[in-house]
């Protein structure tokens, strides 16, 4: 029966917009991975929107690592991706161009937007729903973090 709805959905020349929430963890990724192997075909669309909070503390830690010092010109950046920890080698890697290029070699056929946004003075749910609402997406994949016994036990 799967097959023969991916079929109908093939046929169709109407594309969909996909939208993926994206953020340097792995519950993200696992949105994207999702999205990628479940959501998407050639024709579609996948937005990836990173929703920023500028009173974030990691922002203002962030923004204040990445000044250069004064006896040295290199800048150093957080890594929230891997180990969390701080690197001292120059810009860290753009999580959210690192996901489209993921996407590119995943599926090279299917266009990939990525957005970065602040909330604006509302939460972050309400940004996503009303970007959202302003692109017309279809299907929106957001990362679920779970507790290890959550997960081993089959909670929702």
């Amino acid at each position: 029966m799967a097959q023969g709805m991916a079929s109908n959905r093939n046929s169709s020349a109407e594309a969909r917009k996909v939208m993926v929430v994206a953020d340097p963890t792995r519950e993200s990724a696992g949105a994207l991975q999702y999205a990628l192997s479940h959501a998407v075909i050639e024709q579609d669309e996948l937005i990836l929107l990173h929703v920023e909070n500028p009173s974030s503390w990691r922002n203002t830690i962030s923004t204040f690592l990445k000044m250069p010092s004064l006896g040295n010109s290199n800048t150093v950046s957080l890594d929230f991706g891997g180990s969390g920890g701080a690197s001292a080698e120059g810009e860290g890697v753009d999580f959210l161009e690192e996901m489209k290029q993921i996407c590119k070699s995943s599926q090279p056929k299917i266009k990939v937007r990525a957005m970065r946004v602040e909330m604006d003075g509302r939460d972050r749910a309400t940004t996503i729903l009303s970007l959202s609402k302003t692109y017309a997406v279809d299907v929106i994949v957001i990362g679920q973090k779970r507790s290890i016994s959550s997960a081993l036990l089959g909670f929702v």
